[in-house]
């Protein structure tokens, strides 16, 4: 019941179904999901991103992707979703992390290293034929040249147009910004600044709405957010929920309860559905239908 979608809603953006477990009492450690495009297939990790595995929902399969440290911090689908590039560390000579960009063919079950190992390896930009990542102190770049993307370093926006990258910084006041993504159409980019809240801008990194301070967020379709609603007491998080927002800020719906401890959405407009995990490491799908 504590899961179950709030009623009491301050607006009615989307019918939703009831919440159903994923993968009962035939996996554990169930955290940090991540949806392909189109809501087919699902990489989730262990509470501490390392144990990367991919769920087919079609044939209720799970396959390791890999098994080392920090996997799943950066892992993400091709938008096609033939493949998966993701970020493994392991302990250098001197005892040292050393991360590598790392690129998983889903149909072969082969993995391809696309970069040295470094001490420093930012998040990668994906498209279908193209990763992006900096690494060390220089970017590398592996297939095509990467035309349109977004990144973030510190309290820098990196957004890429027509091929070439430019750095804004639309917060001046911030800790620093994640959790960068491009709407579909490829037309705004969202990231949460911390200790200000969710942004999005144009292309050219000027701000048009300020949603809330919601974290984790991602784009449902181009007018749609979905994200996570925290509070914690300084040491340890006292609740935490999945919110559904208009990309403007106008409305906003809760699907979850703050008691459910649910957290670390993601989204497939395709598949008309969201997952999220929850505090004990449990995973739910909902499927959503937004109103018209």
């Amino acid at each position: 019941m504590l899961l179950a979608a709030a009623t009491t809603a301050t607006a009615q953006i989307a019918e939703t179904g009831a919440p159903v477990r994923l993968m009962k009492d035939t996996q554990s450690e169930l955290y940090n999901p991540i949806l392909s495009a189109d809501g087919q297939k699902l990489l989730y990790s262990a509470a501490d991103y390392s144990n990367l595995r991919l769920y087919d929902f079609n044939d209720n399969v799970s396959v390791t992707v890999s098994k080392e440290a920090r996997s799943g911090l950066d892992a993400q689908f091709t938008p096609d979703g033939k493949a998966i590039v993701y970020v493994d560390q392991k302990a250098g000579a001197d005892g040292m992390p050393l991360r590598q960009v790392k690129k998983y063919d889903i149909a072969r079950g082969t993995t391809a290293e696309l970069s040295e190992a470094s001490r420093f390896v930012g998040r990668p930009v994906v498209t279908d034929n193209a990763v992006s990542a900096v690494v060390g102190k220089k970017k590398i770049a592996a297939g095509k040249r990467l035309m349109t993307g977004v990144r973030t370093d510190g309290t820098r926006l990196y957004i890429t147009v027509n091929g070439v990258e430019s750095a804004y910084t639309p917060v001046a006041k911030s800790a620093g910004y994640i959790w960068a993504s491009m709407s579909p159409d490829g037309s705004r980019v969202m990231f949460f600044a911390a200790g200000h809240g969710i942004v999005i801008t144009d292309l050219g990194g000027n701000i048009v709405a300020e949603p809330g301070n919601y974290e984790a967020p991602v784009w449902y379709d181009n007018n749609t957010v979905i994200a996570m609603k925290a509070t914690d007491d300084g040491h340890q998080l006292k609740s935490s929920q999945i919110v559904m927002l208009r990309a403007d800020g106008s409305e906003i719906q809760e699907l979850t309860r703050p008691e459910s401890m649910s957290m670390n959405p993601t989204a497939s407009a395709a598949a008309g559905k969201i997952v999220y995990n929850t505090i004990d490491g449990r995973l739910y799908q909902m499927n959503i239908k937004l109103r018209d």
